[in-house]
């Protein structure tokens, strides 16, 4: 068991949700494990199949892989309001990255995968299979479009090396000082 897991249970807390921002081929997600040690119900975006179908066609997935989401617990439509406990919270969809991609917006913090990374990194790529980059600025609008005190929290930084991994910023910040977009 991992320490993550004990660390929940000597807190006796529960899980409900396990929430995946996106999928795609260079992500392994631990999500089944997570379940099958804690119990909750894996959500992602509805967009899923078309990233399901894209995986079946690259890697020759058997007619057994029905690429319908049907892998997850439940899939989030954009705007679907749910609750975590007692916070309640709100699925915004943001494809562009990939054509699932969710953000999760919990009041004045948003999770929002890898749409946007800390302003002096950027934004995400689009070009993997399924991407789309028109998307993916409109997905970034959207977001941008919160107040501006909204904090964004990422799925990762890929820092410079004159500064430390960082995983928190504001709307703001990103604003001002993202590199590929500003508004």
């Amino acid at each position: 068991m991992s320490r993550y897991s004990k660390f929940i249970k000597k807190l006796e807390l529960n899980v409900e949700w396990i929430l995946e921002t996106h999928a795609h081929a260079d992500h392994l997600s631990s999500a089944y494990y997570i379940k099958s040690q804690l119990g909750g119900k894996i959500a992602i975006g509805d967009g899923i199949p078309a990233v399901q179908k894209t995986f079946k066609k690259l890697f020759n997935l058997g007619d057994e892989f029905v690429p319908n989401g049907s892998h997850f617990d439940h899939l989030f439509a954009d705007g679907e309001i749910f609750q975590v406990g007692e916070l309640s919270a709100k699925a915004i969809s943001t494809p562009g990255h990939t054509p699932a991609d969710l953000a999760y917006q919990f009041d004045d913090a948003i999770f929002i995968g890898d749409t946007m990374f800390m302003p002096d990194v950027g934004t995400a790529r689009a070009d993997f299979p399924g991407g789309d980059a028109r998307q993916l600025f409109l997905s970034i609008r959207k977001l941008l479009e919160f107040p501006l005190e909204t904090r964004l929290f990422m799925c990762h930084d890929y820092p410079p090396t004159d500064r430390s991994v960082q995983w928190q910023s504001t709307v703001a910040e990103q604003r001002a000082h993202n590199i590929h977009v500003r508004l």
